[in-house]
């Protein structure tokens, strides 16, 4: 156990965040930034729903072997989705980022996916904790993957940063004691005698 996993509260919470997983073998090719500006993240993000569309329109092609009147309404569908993104502007698009229950701390963050991950693969996440502020892009170290117990193709995975700035850490620090502070006002107000 890491000396500095203590140093920080732990919350669950519901907040913005995205992942994409390195293997170990493709570290050296993907190199994020010391200081990612709100451009480079945009791309990065850019880069997942560029990645999604090819994946839609691989399986809209095998739909389109079976049936091509689903495959031509799948198609115009995604069309129309493709010209709203375009649309978008980047403060718009960091609210794009899916809602995800997560463990948070200062430290590192633990939350559940969908995909197998090795102990030796990154993760690159982008969380989005303050709402006015711009989101957090950080490479992680994989600290456990386990399986989720009643769903077998659902794995929790703890995660650690790597070089998380002094800004960002504090702007998660900030975000939890937020929400602890919420929390203590809302179960004061339910324990609080009626008038």
């Amino acid at each position: 156990m890491k000396n500095d996993q203590r140093l920080f509260f732990r919350i669950d919470v519901m907040m913005p965040c995205s992942y994409r997983i390195i293997p170990q073998e493709d570290l050296e090719k993907v190199v994020l930034p010391d200081n990612p500006d709100s451009k480079y993240i945009e791309e990065y993000f850019m880069q997942n729903l560029t990645q999604l569309d090819e994946q839609i329109n691989e399986v809209i092609g095998q739909i389109n072997q079976k049936s091509s009147l689903l495959a031509s309404a799948l198609m115009a569908m995604n069309s129309k989705i493709n010209f709203m993104m375009q649309t978008i502007d980047a403060s718009q698009l960091t609210r794009a980022i899916p809602q995800r229950l997560v463990n948070l701390s200062g430290g590192g963050i633990s939350f559940n996916i969908n995909e197998p991950v090795n102990l030796t693969d990154k993760v690159d996440l982008l969380i989005q904790p303050l709402e006015n502020e711009s989101p957090i892009l950080v490479r992680c170290d994989v600290i456990q993957a386990s399986p989720v117990v009643d769903d077998e193709e659902c794995f929790n995975v703890s995660l650690s940063y790597q070089n998380l700035s002094e800004d960002d850490r504090r702007k998660l620090v900030f975000f939890i004691q937020s929400k602890e502070i919420e929390a203590a006002r809302q179960q004061r107000d339910e324990n609080a005698p009626g008038l």
